[in-house]
C-alpha cells in the first residue's frame, strides 16, 4: 500500500520556495492510480473532518466508505484501496461529501482513467517439446487482483481448437492448465479477456516454427501527473508495442537524484525502444550543484541545474541515441505560485533536449494551457472538461487528448 504521505502529495501545488510548504486547502477530492490495481482516495480538509467517500456508477452513487481527517501534511482523509481497476469500467468517477468539526460541509469530485485489459495478463509456454510432452501454459496476472474469468484457448496443427474458461480467484495472480501435445507441428495457445487477445505458439517434435518479432518496448513513467495518460496510450499502442507504465507519485527531478539513478534503472530494466516521461508537477525544492552550492528555486542557476539533470536523465533514456524519449511539458496549474514554477521547469525541458539525438519534446502546455489554466477547453467540436478541480491533474478526457498527443509524436519521429 502507499503510504499516506505520499497519497498526500498526489498533486499538492508546489510553491516556489526551496522547501515545499503544505498548501492552505480543503475540499480537495484526489484519486491516485498509480498504485498497481487499486484507486485510493484521499480529501484535504480540515483536521476532524468527517469524509464519506462514493462513486459514481451511471445514475448511482455507491459508498465506498468513510474516514477522518487525521494526517497533517497536508489534513486530509484517506480511502486506501477504495476500488480495483477493472476490465469493463476504464473512467472512475468519484465523489465526497465532509463535514468539518466546526459544521462546515464540502464536497468535490474527481474523475481519472485506469489501465485496460490490454497489457493486463502474461503468458508463457515453452518455445519447443517433445511429440507427446505435456505442455504447461503459464498466465500471470500484472494487476496482481485477480477476480477474472479469461478464455484459455488451445489450437493444435490441423484440429480444432479447445477452449475453457480459466478461473482466477480474488488476488490469485497466477494460473494455468496442462495439454497433452499428441501431433507434431506448431501448437497455438490464445488468451481472451475483454476483448483483447494474447497468444503463443509451441513447435512439436522438432517442427520448424520462426516467432513473431518481439513488439518494441514503451516505458511510460513520470510522477502522479501521468496517470491516466499511461492508459491511454497503452490502448492505443497495444498492437504495434508492449507498453509498461512505472509512475513515482509525488516525486520531482529536483527533490534529491532519485530520478537520476531511476533513469538509469529503468533504461536497464526495460530496455524501452521509446520512453515516455512527465515530470514537474512538484518540483520547487533547492538543489545541489555540481559545484557543491545550494541554488533556492527557481533562479536562473537553480533552472541550469534543473536543465543539466533533466538532461542526463534524457540521454540515459537514448542510451546514445539507440532509443527514443518524449518529454511532456506540464500543462500550467492554476495557483499563480504553481504556474510559476512549472514555467520555469518546462522552459528548462526545451532546453534540455537541444541538439540532443533521440529526444523530443511534447508541448502539452501548448494544448492545454495557451494561454494560462483552463478548466474546459474545445475539442473536436466540444467543450470538455480537462483538468480535476484540484487544479493540476489531468481528467479522463484530457489523458485521452494527452495521450493522442504523444502518439501523434511518436509517428512523426523517426524510429
Amino acid at each position: 500500500m502507499l503510504g499516506a504521505a505520499t497519497v498526500a502529495v498526489l498533486l499538492v501545488p508546489a510553491t516556489a520556495r526551496s522547501a515545499v510548504v503544505p498548501p492552505k486547502v480543503s475540499d480537495v477530492l484526489l484519486a491516485s492510480v498509480t498504485q498497481v490495481g487499486v484507486v485510493n482516495l484521499s480529501y484535504l480538509a480540515p483536521l476532524g473532518t468527517q469524509v464519506e467517500f462514493r462513486e459514481r456508477v451511471g445514475d448511482r452513487l455507491k459508498v465506498l466508505g468513510a474516514a477522518t481527517a487525521t494526517v497533517e501534511s497536508p489534513p486530509s482523509a484517506f480511502l486506501l484501496g477504495a476500488v480495483r481497476w477493472r476490465c469493463d469500467r476504464l473512467v472512475r468517477r468519484f465523489e465526497a461529501t465532509a463535514r468539518a468539526p466546526d459544521g462546515s460541509r464540502g464536497q468535490d469530485s474527481y474523475d481519472v482513467r485506469t489501465p485496460s485489459c490490454a497489457n493486463r495478463l502474461r503468458l508463457s509456454v515453452p518455445r519447443r517439446v517433445a511429440r507427446g510432452a505435456a505442455v504447461r501454459v503459464r498466465v500471470k496476472d500484472a494487476w496482481k487482483s485477480g477476480g477474472m474469468k479469461p478464455r484459455l484457448c488451445i489450437i493444435p496443427p490441423r484440429g480444432r481448437r479447445s477452449c475453457r474458461v480459466l478461473a482466477f480467484p480474488r488476488t490469485v495472480d497466477v494460473a494455468g492448465r496442462h495439454f497433452r501435445a499428441s501431433r507434431r507441428g506448431v501448437w497455438r495457445v490464445e488468451l481472451r479477456l475483454s476483448g483483447h487477445r494474447v497468444r503463443a505458439a509451441v513447435a512439436v517434435g522438432g517442427a520448424r516454427y520462426r516467432p513473431p518479432a518481439q513488439l518494441p518496448k514503451v516505458l511510460v513513467t513520470g510522477d502522479s501527473l501521468m496517470q491516466g495518460i499511461d492508459s491511454a496510450l497503452g490502448d492505443r499502442l497495444a498492437e504495434t508495442a508492449i507498453v509498461r507504465s512505472d509512475l513515482h507519485a509525488g516525486t520531482g527531478v529536483s527533490r534529491g537524484i532519485e530520478w537520476l539513478t531511476r533513469a538509469a534503472i529503468q533504461a536497464k530494466k526495460y530496455r524501452p525502444r521509446t520512453t515516455v516521461i512527465s515530470l514537474g508537477g512538484v518540483d520547487a525544492h533547492a538543489m545541489q550543484t555540481l559545484d557543491g552550492a545550494t541554488r533556492e528555486c527557481c533562479d536562473a542557476l537553480w533552472a541550469e541545474e534543473y536543465t543539466r539533470r533533466v538532461r542526463v536523465m534524457m540521454k540515459k533514456y537514448t542510451r546514445r541515441g539507440k532509443a527514443r524519449v518524449f518529454w511532456l511539458t506540464v500543462p500550467t496549474p492554476r495557483p499563480p505560485d504553481a504556474a510559476a514554477v512549472v514555467g520555469v521547469v518546462n522552459a528548462a525541458v526545451l532546453r534540455a533536449a537541444e541538439g540532443l539525438r533521440g529526444a523530443r519534446v511534447v508541448r502539452l502546455d501548448s494544448i492545454f494551457t495557451p494561454d494560462g489554466y483552463r478548466e474546459y477547453m474545445p475539442y473536436r467540436g466540444q467543450v470538455v472538461r480537462v483538468r480535476n478541480s484540484d487544479g493540476g491533474h489531468l481528467t479522463a478526457t484530457g489523458a485521452s487528448i494527452a495521450a493522442e498527443a504523444v502518439e501523434k509524436a511518436m509517428r512523426k519521429a523517426p524510429p
